[in-house]
């Protein structure tokens, strides 16, 4: 029962994150980078903290691990994301986050200080030309602009990837909320002061956000950070982190549709190619994903 409960959360948390691409980058057309992640992040830990309020008593010597969770899952991921959605396509964002379960055991594999085998190198250079692929496009002529995007999504990947080893150790000790709030909580403090500052500069942004912006904000506060999150880590809690990340999967497909549906933007072949050598690679290494010992 708890694993399909697992599934079934992790399941719905990339659904939602899939499709948190095109409505973000709707939302940033009226709302600050720093400021919509703040605003999304701030309301949503409160809202978090008053559900869940008898479980956030932890361990001072739990708090760096736990700012650690907070910097690469909100502020860098955050941060990132959104920056490279401002440049290139949502498209491509949903894509590129299909690379999380090749990111992951590679990175366990460096945590652990274990040795690659030759079928890890293979997949790992598969997935590479993927997002190498969606990265560049180079038959597509990609412009420069869209290049740096697609980079900085990049870097939000790798990011998030991050998080997974940090929370995934977190989770041991604490309730998925628990990890979560205070990985919101810190998060939107670092973002405050670059919220103040894009403020100062623009104070009248506020009065310019419409009916469509404020729903786009809504939706980041409630569906990507709040649901998704709390989704996301009590899914994590309950599930080998390597069967976790193979979720991400998921984010092409509500990301694709209505990227095309609202923005307009077209599922290009190199999309699809790069898109498949990942999924070629997860699976060359899904039996030993499986069995890895950060993931047990």
């Amino acid at each position: 029962m708890k694993i399909n409960s697992a599934f079934l959360l992790t399941a719905f948390a990339a659904l939602i994150w899939g499709a948190t691409a095109p409505i973000m980058k709707l939302t940033l057309q009226e709302v600050p980078v720093f400021s919509l992640a703040f605003i999304r992040m701030s309301l949503a830990s409160l809202i978090l903290a008053s559900i869940i309020f008898s479980k956030l008593k932890i361990k001072k010597r739990d708090l760096p691990m736990l700012s650690l969770a907070a910097l690469t899952g909100v502020t860098l991921n955050l941060a990132f994301f959104f920056l490279g959605l401002k440049l290139t396509q949502a498209i491509n964002a949903s894509f590129l986050v299909a690379a999380v379960p090749i990111f992951t055991i590679l990175a366990a594999h460096f945590y652990l200080k274990e040795k690659f085998n030759s079928r890890l190198i293979l997949a790992s250079l598969i997935a590479f030309a993927g997002v190498a692929l969606i990265i560049g496009k180079p038959y597509a002529g990609v412009s420069s602009r869209e290049l740096v995007g697609n980079f900085l999504l990049l870097l939000a990947t790798l990011s998030w990837v991050a998080h997974e080893i940090f929370a995934k150790k977190l989770l041991k000790t604490y309730d998925g909320g628990t990890v979560a709030f205070y990985s919101m909580a810190i998060g939107a403090l670092t973002f405050l002061p670059l919220a103040l500052l894009e403020f100062v500069k623009n104070p009248n942004w506020i009065n310019q956000v419409t009916l469509s912006g404020f729903m786009g904000i809504l939706y980041g506060i409630f569906f990507a950070s709040l649901i998704a999150y709390w989704a996301w880590q009590k899914g994590l809690s309950l599930l080998p982190a390597g069967q976790a990340a193979f979720f991400f999967y998921l984010d092409p497909i509500s990301g694709t549709i209505l990227a095309i549906i609202l923005l307009g933007e077209k599922l290009t072949p190199q999309l699809i190619l790069g898109g498949i050598l990942i999924a070629v690679a997860v699976l060359l290494i899904e039996h030993k994903r499986r069995a890895h010992s950060l993931h047990q």
